[in-house]
């Protein structure tokens, strides 16, 4: 209701000021150095252009795996205030994102825009009140689930990431719109099971570009797969790398990369032509750290996605606009929370930063609006954030200015260069699976003089552990317990013609 209040007080004042389009590419298990202004082997001049002619995003933060950030991206939450702090939600979980908290999508609409969504959803599909249409996006057309064979359309058997059974099941590739009387109009795409996934993406955003009414802005929110296993992708990507990269996992997911660079290619040239361009936000960024047992890389940065290390936290991300005064590398402090209030920001009070003009208020979020420090014209306010807090796991971590708290067990952390490297001598003893096996009850990093968190500096610092143990304490308050719950048998595809679909009337 406030930002229905907010919008209508805004149109009568004439306060809107050059709302901008806003795109958000978000790239799926996507490594530190799996990205081209990180690793020089990486085949992606879009991508590359676009980072070194936008801002690069030195210290973005995210969760460690895809439904916690996914989750805080749509809400400006942390996860442990969502209950999504823990796993990812399966495709026959009965839970997901509360359908009581309000999304990004949800707040666009609500300023004017026509919202979209393309790619992988993620946050719960148990019932239909869960699904993209009915959280705000006028459009979707992809995925429920956390991942799909990027021909069939089939979730991908555990096998082809060496966990398990060699069987498919269930099919999940659909177009979703709102019918008249608020329900769900499910398009399943069957005939769609051979294309390559990352095409049939590009040619609807090319779609939804070409076929937008100018007289409303534009919230295109991009969440492809690449390179998130299965590691597929076409000969003529995989081929680029011949004589670059001999490792086949790691040739394979360069090359998922290099398919990736060529649907931004794609997706920018049609703003281009639409005369959309001018007044766009690009905004690119991976979800989380990558997997080195998929070929994906971090190294530098220690650990691997599902970690609180560097390596599983800390994101690739750049943004580009004519809008904004490029080729800067931005050392702010800059969080996955952060999106939704600044985007608000822009589609509240413009592009032109009318002073006189208050962003809609968005409830208790933990996301502040960083436009200032992402355009150059202001600093980050932000001095720390919360990690996550794992009540199941048993663990937390935290950072404050230049300090890192880990508590518990902070997930997988060796130091993973790509196969083509070979580990420094001074890492090579430590570098092992889980490393260490049983980890100190406290871990303390000073990440700036110390970014790949070779030195545990608790006991020099106990004054530091105890005022981020503090810190932590307050955030506890506000958390709450993980939502997860067991399989439910009833989700099978076999009840739904072999489709993955929402298969309760709330859940």
């Amino acid at each position: 209701m406030a930002l229905c209040l907010v919008f209508l007080v805004l149109l009568v004042t004439g306060t809107f000021s050059r709302q901008p389009n806003i795109v958000l590419m978000l790239a799926d298990d996507l490594g530190w150095r799996d990205v081209p202004w990180h690793e020089s082997k990486v085949v992606a001049p879009t991508l590359l252009d676009l980072a070194n002619s936008g801002v690069i995003l030195e210290q973005h933060y995210v969760q460690p795996i895809c439904t916690p950030t996914r989750g805080a991206m749509m809400t400006g939450k942390y996860a442990a205030r969502l209950g999504l702090q823990h796993a990812v939600i399966g495709p026959d979980t009965p839970y997901g994102l509360m359908t009581n908290e309000t999304t990004v999508a949800q707040v666009m609409g609500k300023l004017g825009y026509s919202v979209h969504g393309i790619g992988k959803w993620h946050l719960g599909h148990c019932s239909w009140d869960h699904t993209p249409v009915k959280r705000g996006f006028d459009t979707f057309y992809g995925f429920y689930n956390g991942a799909l064979d990027y021909y069939t359309k089939m979730l991908p058997s555990e096998a082809r990431a060496g966990r398990g059974d060699e069987k498919d099941a269930g099919f999940d590739f659909r177009y979703n719109t709102l019918n008249s009387d608020g329900t769900v109009n499910d398009e399943i795409l069957r005939s769609e099971n051979t294309t390559y996934s990352t095409y049939l993406f590009t040619e609807q955003a090319q779609k939804v570009i070409k076929q937008h009414d100018q007289s409303k802005p534009l919230f295109l929110y991009l969440p492809f797969q690449n390179p998130h296993f299965p590691q597929e992708v076409p000969s003529e990507y995989y081929d680029m790398y011949e004589g670059i990269e001999e490792d086949k996992t790691r040739r394979t997911v360069l090359g998922m990369v290099s398919a990736l660079d060529d649907a931004v290619k794609d997706i920018i040239t049609a703003l281009k032509s639409s005369d959309m361009w001018e007044n766009t936000i690009f905004v690119f960024m991976a979800d989380n750290g990558g997997n080195p047992k998929d070929g994906q890389s971090n190294y530098p940065l220690r650990g691997t996605k599902g970690s609180y290390w560097e390596g599983g936290i800390r994101s690739s991300a750049f943004v580009n606009s004519p809008l904004i005064k490029g080729g800067v590398k931005n050392q702010e402090l800059i969080h996955v929370t952060d999106w939704l209030p600044t985007f608000t920001h822009l589609a509240a009070c413009g592009i032109d930063q009318n002073k006189q003009c208050q962003s809609p208020d968005l409830g208790d979020i933990d996301g502040i609006n960083q436009w200032n420090a992402i355009d150059g014209s202001g600093n980050s306010n932000r001095t720390g954030f919360l990690i996550n807090i794992d009540q199941i796991a048993k663990n937390s971590a935290i950072r404050q200015g230049k300090w890192k708290l880990l508590q518990g067990n902070p997930g997988a952390g060796p130091w993973v260069p790509p196969p083509s490297m070979r580990l420094p001598d001074h890492l090579v003893s430590r570098s092992v699976k889980n490393f260490p096996p049983f980890p100190p009850k406290f871990q303390l990093y000073d990440v700036i003089s110390d970014p790949y968190e070779q030195k545990n500096v608790a006991k020099e610092n106990p004054d530091v552990v105890k005022q981020l143990q503090d810190t932590l304490k307050t955030y506890r308050e506000k958390a709450i317990y993980p939502t997860n719950k067991d399989k439910d048998p009833k989700a099978d595809p076999k009840y739904f013609d072999g489709v993955w679909t929402p298969w309760l009337k709330s859940c």
